[in-house]
This record gives structure tokens, sequence and C-alpha cells, in this order.
């Protein structure tokens, strides 16, 4: 599967069903495991409708998101022909997103790792 086949623009909000189906169809791999989620999109918003609707299925599937997430919205001027991110702004928020899954998915694992489940 590809990363293309999974994501998408529009889906009236929502995510795509390849998605869901691929999540759902590998629950075993990445159960307790921590998630980070970011929206890129074309439009202003940056994904933010998609994310709000994955949280909840996240959740469901039991794995644990961070607090953070990162919405890049109008993606063609945030990033040039070559991939360079244009607006200096979002490494802070980069930095932070990726700090907090870090920090969440070391104190996941050593939960995994020294706590008993029931």
């Amino acid at each position: 599967m590809r990363w293309s086949d999974l994501h998408g623009a529009g889906y009236n909000h929502g995510y795509p069903g390849l998605l869901k189906h691929a999540l759902d169809m590998n629950l075993k791999e990445y159960i307790h495991e921590t998630v980070g989620i970011y929206g890129v999109s074309a439009g202003p918003f940056g994904g933010s409708r998609v994310i709000e609707n994955l949280l909840p299925v996240m959740r469901e599937l039991g794995l644990v998101t961070i607090f953070e997430d990162l919405n890049f919205g109008t993606v063609r001027k945030l990033f040039d022909e070559n991939g360079k991110l244009l607006d200096q702004n979002y490494i802070r928020r980069v930095d932070k997103f990726l700090d907090e899954l870090i920090w969440m998915a070391r104190s996941l694992r050593y939960g995994r790792e020294n706590i008993p489940s029931n």
C-alpha cells in the first residue's frame, strides 16, 4: 500500500476509508502505541477537520494521541518545489510536536515493559 492510497483531499471533512481499513487490519501491531497526527491541505485549514475526525478513532483503537497536532494549510505556499519549508514559524511547531511525540513514546514503552496489563 502506498501513502498516496491512504490520503486524499476532501472526503467531506473525514479521512479516507482505506486509511481506516489499514488501521483496523493492523491493530495488534500498534495497540498502546503513540500517535501524532498532522494534516496537510491545499486549503487554509490544513486538514484540521480530518484530524478532528481521526482522534476518536485512534482512541477507540487503543492508540494514545499526543496533545499537539500540526496543520499545514495552503501547502503550496508553505513549501517550495523541492519540499523546503518556506515559513520558518512552523519549525517551532514541528519541534514541539516531535518533542511531545518522543516523550509520550518513551513513556508508553516504559509502561509496556515495566507495568503489567490487566
